[in-house]
């Protein structure tokens, strides 16, 4: 049994009878990634990250232990030289290079945890001539590699610098048939050295660069080297003198690594989940510390494979699917700070927006293709239009998440003036392809429906613009803005096109029935992410069933966001056994031993989608109820969380015992009317403002719904028995005890 980890129970004032307090140390040590063996390749090395900054240390077969070095920001810029090239080479991510362990043996064995509470790799070579330690850390408040080698016995151990050619990634695969002919790389880069810092620079052939500078501080068998990566996008500021002052400014600061392990350790205690499968459990906490190593306030976006750099097709920011998954999680984790640096380029860069729409729709649309670099450049041609190959709802399906932030925060100033107003220019661009039949229906003209095919009323873009119009809808009336075109809205919505079904469910679109494998649930969104069509409405139970059986009937281009996407659909559904039967074949499958994942080359987005659907076992609340525990795979008996957050700005926190669900609290930011749907018969219900809220209870199907005011800073707790002393604390693990990702003997169930 795994051991109770709540240590420290002190008195409290009120109703509060103990305080909760979690050894987080200790509980995080079990979320550790362990390697018996070190990773061979970038799929199953040790991950470090600030969210500029990352490292990726494995050993490929026959070569030196690597650290693999790179910075997200860092892309070329050579749109003026080769105009008709793609731009997956003119802009793409470019690499940096690795540090490679030079050893004056022949290693026979090498170790090594990453310890994901305080950001830290560890590891153990021994060699023929001794043995050599390391740790690694990238900073969480400077940005500074640092990497510590000690030597035993014979060894002496050092790095050195591999530069990699500044080309784009896609270069290196075999299939992309768009290579631009006499496509050179980047000049070549320099060595320079002065008293105190070895210096790589790398100049591009806009005008910018890179430099990656490392100062190595050794005392026989200890060397020390701290590394920084300074960038120029556009010839405006000394790159070398950048990374130089990183350097610097990180060894005037004193205490760095207690700085750094400040920072991680106040980022996780915002929310706690613990479920009995720790297989799961260990993936979840896993895909925290990797959102905080991939991004920052302040920091770029996501791509595609954040810091951490590798031979791919997909050097590049995807907006058909892959922006829109890597951000899910953000909200019900209570980390919505993570998610600034995408609203940030929606907000910066909203001109190129703008532009990327025809230039006769400029006035009042926006849009954006399948990819783009950081500057949100990625037009939509009149020409891809006429064609039907364009993808029309990119844009909108992308703000449903910026409009998420609004429902977790309710943040009025930032819907009235960013959100409403870019939402209102993606619906437009949908508008502006609707075209009227003799009925006075309106349809949406051909587009292409991500990763299969073109169709009249594609279904990504019908159920795009009907969330769209219901959006508008609802903030015009909340903020009371009387926009002269929500009369407009309101025909559309009510003469707009229905969704293309046939004996199967929900078609590709008009004609276009959905016939072969199909990875991408673009077809299938009005289920979700919109729940436009939900499991709420008695009536629409067969069409989800047979639309989401039928798509996962046809195998063969079946890859892992399948498997989230329908393990959402299914918690969405409150089937909790085919949720969690969706993830396990994931994980089977698809995940890494790192916990990354790979078509062709790094796709960031499935794992972080996999801890959406992992959240939505646990707890979910669109459709104005928050809905606790609704999809409980039938073999957990007990589960927890603490502090996730809901719509509404209401902190939730739960317990599962023995099945059944014997504690709820809520904390509301903002105050206003809460709806709790759950099992939990409220035998005693508390309040830290004093007086007992009133609650108007029915029940739903065998759930009790509950509907009461809060106050802002109101906490009020349901008890389903006169105990109440309720701690949030971890649960005994019932499946995959001995499980931790990395490479190690413990994978079994």
């Amino acid at each position: 049994m795994r051991r109770w980890l709540f240590l420290i129970c002190l008195s409290a004032s009120g109703f509060f009878a103990k305080a909760q307090r979690l050894n987080w140390a200790s509980f995080m040590d079990q979320q550790a990634m362990q390697w018996d063996a070190i990773g061979r390749n970038y799929y199953s090395g040790a991950l470090l990250g600030n969210g500029l900054l990352g490292v990726n240390i494995y050993q490929p077969e026959k070569e030196a232990l690597r650290f693999a070095i790179g910075r997200s920001d860092v892309t070329d810029n050579r749109v003026a030289q080769y105009p008709e090239a793609s731009k997956l080479y003119t802009q793409a991510r470019l690499p940096i290079g690795y540090f490679k362990l030079v050893t004056k043996g022949r290693i026979l064995t090498a170790t090594a945890k990453l310890d994901i509470y305080t950001a830290k790799a560890e590891g153990k070579l021994t060699t023929d001539s001794g043995e050599v330690q390391f740790m690694a850390y990238v900073s969480a408040v400077k940005d500074v590699i640092t990497i510590d080698l000690q030597g035993r016995g014979k060894e002496q151990p050092r790095l050195e610098f591999v530069p990699e050619p500044s080309i784009s990634p896609r270069f290196l695969q075999s299939y992309p048939k768009d290579k631009p002919a006499d496509f050179a790389p980047n000049p070549p880069i320099e060595k320079t050295t002065n008293n105190r810092f070895t210096i790589y620079h790398q100049a591009l052939l806009n005008g910018g660069g890179y430099s990656t500078v490392y100062q190595t501080i050794s005392d026989n068998q200890h060397a020390q080297t701290m590394i920084s990566i300074g960038y120029d996008e556009d010839n405006s500021r000394d790159e070398t003198a950048l990374a130089q002052q990183n350097l610097i400014d990180f060894q005037k600061s004193g205490a760095n690594f207690a700085e750094h392990e400040k920072w991680w350790r106040n980022y996780y205690p915002k929310s706690f989940v613990s479920v009995p499968d720790k297989r799961m459990e260990t993936f979840y906490w896993a895909q925290l510390y990797k959102l905080a190593a991939l991004t920052r306030p302040t920091k770029p976006m996501i791509d595609l494979m954040g810091p951490w750099t590798n031979p791919t097709p997909w050097p590049a920011i995807w907006w058909n699917l892959n922006t829109q998954l890597t951000y899910s999680p953000l909200f019900t984790s209570n980390h919505v700070e993570l998610a600034e640096p995408l609203f940030d380029a929606l907000n910066r860069y909203q001109n190129n927006l703008i532009e990327n729409a025809p230039k006769a729709w400029q006035n009042d649309a926006a849009a954006i293709g399948r990819s783009s670099s950081y500057n949100l450049v990625s037009k939509i041609s009149e020409a891809e239009i006429e064609k039907g190959s364009f993808e029309s709802a990119n844009l909108t399906w992308t703000l449903f998440y910026y409009y998420q932030y609004y429902l977790y925060t309710g943040d009025r100033a930032t819907l009235k003036d960013k959100i409403y107003p870019l939402l209102k220019r993606s619906t437009n661009f949908l508008i502006h392809v609707l075209k009227k039949d003799e009925q006075g229906i309106y349809h949406l003209r051909e587009s292409f429906s991500p990763e299969y095919k073109s169709a009249v009323d594609a279904n990504y873009g019908l159920a795009s613009l009907n969330w769209a119009l219901n959006t508008l809808l609802a903030i015009n009336n909340e903020l009371g803005l009387k926009d002269k075109d929500a009369a407009k809205w309101q025909e559309i919505k009510a003469k707009l096109a229905p969704y293309p079904q046939n004996e199967t469910g929900f078609m590709i679109g008009k004609d276009v029935a959905l016939e072969s494998s199909h990875r991408h649930y673009s077809h299938l969104m009005m289920i979700y992410p919109y729940h436009l069509v939900n499991w709420d409405q008695p009536g629409s139970h067969e069409v989800i069933e047979k639309s989401i059986q039928h798509w996962l009937s046809l195998k063969g281009a079946l890859q892992g966001y399948t498997f989230t996407g329908a393990a959402s659909m299914y918690a969405s559904m409150g089937k909790g056994d085919l949720a969690y039967d969706m993830l396990n074949q994931l994980f089977d499958k698809y995940i890494r031993p790192n916990t990354l994942y790979e078509e062709s080359g790094p796709v960031i987005e499935t794992p972080l989608s996999a801890l959406t659907s992992v959240q939505e076992m646990l707890l979910q609340s669109w459709g104005g109820k928050i809905r606790v525990f609704p999809a409980i795979p039938t073999t957990w008996k007990n589960a927890a969380f603490d502090q996730l957050l809901a719509v509404g700005a209401f902190e939730v926190s739960a317990k599962l015992e023995n099945g059944k669900t014997t504690y709820i609290k809520i904390k509301s930011k903002i105050g206003g009317t809460c709806i709790l749907q759950t099992t939990l018969k409220p035998l005693v219900v508390k309040s830290d403002k004093g007086k007992t809220p009133t609650l108007k209870q029915t029940q739903v199907e065998g759930k009790q719904l509950l509907v009461f005011e809060t106050e802002p800073g109101q906490t009020i707790e349901f008890f389903a028995s006169k105990d109440t002393n309720k701690m949030i604390f971890p649960v005994a693990y019932e499946f995959y005890k001995d499980w931790q990702w990395g490479l190690n003997k413990g994978k079994t169930k």
